[in-house]
């Protein structure tokens, strides 16, 4: 639980533990502690925190405090009004898990640090009951605090006790100070599985005017997801490096996805299978089947598929006798590995009881990005949660096998069926123009709404339109006021068109030497350009290729964009733009964590680097991020942090392509906070380490989750899909 200060502990000072792994906090109090003494405010006010277990050791922070909402400073007293960031790291330290350790710091970035201070802390926890936390914090910069020390200054003690599950009562001691509080949980059946909420009441003992006598705090715990207490290296075998990745029965203790081959249990560890695709091995090859699958069978199939929103379906066979099958997904948005589980779910139905093999490509955009190979009797046992006597389904990423050539020998049965083209698409999600903590108020604001409509035209390229309408604002985002020329306005801001190819690499190598391109990934390269208005400020063309080599864990990508101004009222907007960046991501799987790098010239000519953390909770993904760019005009570069949500605001499942059009929400929604830092002004600066919107690759590959890695972690819900 969040407190007043920014990091998880008591009302006031911190303990070692952390928020857990995967879950956000929200926690608000009616006081500022540890605000400048103010003779018309003293203390009072709101104190927001917002914060996350970003890291199994890691938590962050960002805390708006404020003496009042909405006071304009420059015209009024306003007291404190400061947007700070803050972390905690810490470990146990035995294996039991009574002890803890843990360091942290508040107030980090910005131009003003009224509360800026590091601290160590130590937590004995003896059993669920009680902690007992012993540390030490010390003032970093004073600058802006001369007359009122924090809180958090000098050595501190707590105890906190709970003797109910609804009750906890603590006290706590800072350098001659002492407080002490309860808070009042709610019953866990009143909340979603995995909430908390608590009410909570402090009073100040003895000490100066660092907080009020007494005041309230409210706090909110959610899970991100369920993240699972096993240690990376337990667990089940995967099978790193080879071509495809098998699927067996589900997990039983850890998140990893367990193999089994025919005749072994679960825990027999896996028999590596290292040949090539094309060759028949035990685990892949097609046995004599029960019957032949007639043409009224795909038929029934393909219409199965089309039931579950696929378009562009194709159904035939292959000349071993295996069952050809490719589909374009256009409504599993949120996650392709939900159109992967599915798909693979109305295969194992609809054949389950023939012993024949099949082979599965799903694409996006008619761009291949998985594809799965196995036997559909096998593949309905694992479906139905049995353990399979064979090989359910073997995965297959662009990265490690040529996934068009694998179906280049089908005879179709049913070819484009559903197809794209005759369905126009409408994506409707909210637009967002805020500032936090501003001389103006704590939260300004402009909402609206954009309707967007795409057109699929052929393989790979569609045409799209987007309106932006403008829903409500603050005063301060009104027309002709300080925001004013930020705000929402009714327009048509974008119109563009696409098109998306793979690259034939391979073609390099020869048809004899298909083994040597895929292992360097040649079919991993993909390109993507656009054309037309991209915003309500540019015109013009851009460009990106996209290659994710191996099984995932790398990618590279490269963009290039020319753009030309359409407006002239905003000046401090370049007349020509041109952009060229790199960049490279790395995925460590075992805590699905991203790392980042952009470098080169952005969308409005300042050149510079950006270095970020991504953690991806399921569907949620939460980013840190520091960025230093300059413009030629400028003396020096100038530094930021931020930090980003990134959520979906539609279902899993988008409605179903019906009389040719399909309305949907976002499968990827962000909303980010940054600050200066190094620098002694905090102006709101919006036109640096800027990228184009234009950018489309990433969320055409799953948001950039569609290497093998990533499908062979997440096969636990490919089969919950495939149940459906």
């Amino acid at each position: 639980m969040l407190n007043s200060a920014g990091y998880s502990g008591l009302s006031v000072t911190p303990t070692a533990r952390l928020l857990r792994w995967g879950t956000t906090a929200l926690a608000y109090d009616d006081q500022v502690p540890g605000a400048p003494a103010n003779s018309r405010y003293g203390t009072s006010g709101h104190n927001f925190v917002a914060g996350f277990g970003l890291l199994p050791n890691l938590e962050v922070s960002g805390r708006i405090a404020a003496s009042t909402l909405n006071t304009h400073c420059y015209t009024e007293p306003c007291g404190v009004r400061d947007l700070s960031f803050n972390f905690k790291a810490g470990v146990p330290l035995d294996r039991a898990g009574r002890w803890y350790a843990a360091v942290g710091a508040t107030d980090l970035g910005g131009a003003a640090t009224y509360f800026r201070s590091a601290y160590g802390v130590l937590t004995y926890s003896p059993d669920r009951q009680l902690d007992l936390s012993l540390g030490y914090a010390r003032r970093l910069d004073d600058r802006f605090n001369r007359a009122s020390a924090p809180p958090m200054d000098g050595p501190f003690a707590s105890a906190m006790y709970r003797p109910l599950s609804w009750l906890q009562g603590h006290v706590e001691y800072v350098d001659g100070s002492a407080w002490a509080g309860a808070r009042v949980f709610a019953p866990a059946e009143w909340l979603p599985a995995g909430w908390s909420a608590h009410l909570g009441a402090n009073v100040r003992l003895t000490g100066d005017g660092r907080t009020a006598r007494n005041w309230w705090s409210v706090g909110l715990t959610v899970p991100l997801y369920k993240v699972s207490t096993h240690r990376p290296s337990e667990s089940a075998p995967m099978s790193r490096g080879l071509p495809g990745a098998m699927v067996g029965p589900a997990p039983r203790s850890s998140s990893a996805t367990e193999f089994s081959t025919a005749g072994l249990p679960a825990s027999a560890p896996l028999q590596p299978i290292s040949a090539p695709l094309a060759d028949p091995t035990p685990a892949a090859a097609v046995v004599e089947q029960t019957a032949r699958i007639t043409d009224a069978q795909l038929r029934a199939l393909a219409k199965a598929l089309s039931a579950k929103g696929f378009e562009d379906i194709s159904v035939g066979r292959l000349p071993d006798g295996a069952v050809a099958v490719r589909v374009n997904n256009a409504t599993y948005n949120v996650n392709s590995a939900d159109g992967l589980g599915v798909a693979l779910g109305v295969i194992a139905r609809q054949l389950g009881e023939a012993r024949v093999g099949y082979r599965l490509v799903l694409t996006q955009r008619q761009i291949s990005i998985v594809g799965a190979r196995g036997r559909t009797d096998c593949l309905a046992q694992w479906v139905a949660m049995e353990t399979p006597a064979c090989t359910a389904a073997r995965l297959y990423t662009p990265g490690t096998t040529a996934l068009d050539a694998t179906l280049d020998e089908a005879a179709w049965v049913v070819q484009g069926s559903a197809q794209s083209w005759a369905t126009t698409r409408l994506m409707l999600q909210p637009v967002v123009r805020s500032t936090l903590a501003t001389e103006y108020g704590v939260f300004d604001y402009s909402v609206g709404v954009r309707a967007t409509v795409q057109q699929p035209l052929w393989k790979g390229g569609y045409a799209e339109v987007s309106h932006v309408a403008p829903v409500a604002e603050s005063q301060d985002f009104r027309d002709g006021e300080v925001f004013g020329t930020s705000r929402i306005v009714n327009s048509t801001d974008r119109v563009l068109l696409h098109q998306f190819a793979r690259v034939p690499l391979e073609r390099l190598m020869g048809q004899a030497d298909s083994e040597t391109a895929a292992r360097w990934g040649l079919d991993a390269l993909t390109a993507h350009v656009a054309a037309g208005r991209f915003d309500s400020n540019y015109r013009g063309a851009f460009g990106e290729l996209r290659w994710e080599p191996g099984d995932g864990r790398n990618r590279f990508s490269v963009e290039a964009g020319r753009f030309e101004r359409t407006i002239d009222y905003d000046r401090f907007l370049p007349i020509h733009s041109r952009s060229l960046l790199a960049n490279y991501r790395y995925a460590y799987t075992p805590t699905h964590t991203y790392f980042e790098a952009t470098a080169g010239q952005f969308l409005y000519n300042d050149r510079g680097v950006r270095l970020g953390i991504k953690q991806w909770f399921h569907d949620v993904a939460v980013s840190l991020y520091v960025r230093r760019t300059k413009f030629d005009w400028e003396r020096q570069a100038r530094s930021f942090a931020g930090i980003e949500i990134s959520i979906p605001l539609t279902p899993r499942k988008d409605m179903n392509p019906t009389h040719h059009i399909q309305v949907t929400g976002s499968p990827r929604w962000s909303y980010g906070v940054e600050t200066v830092i190094q620098e002694s002004s905090n102006y709101i600066t919006t036109n640096q380490g800027v990228s184009s919107t234009a950018s489309a690759l990433d969320r055409t590959f799953n948001s950039d989750r569609a290497g093998l890695v990533y499908f062979e972690d997440n096969m636990r819900r490919v089969r919950s899909a495939a149940r459906q």
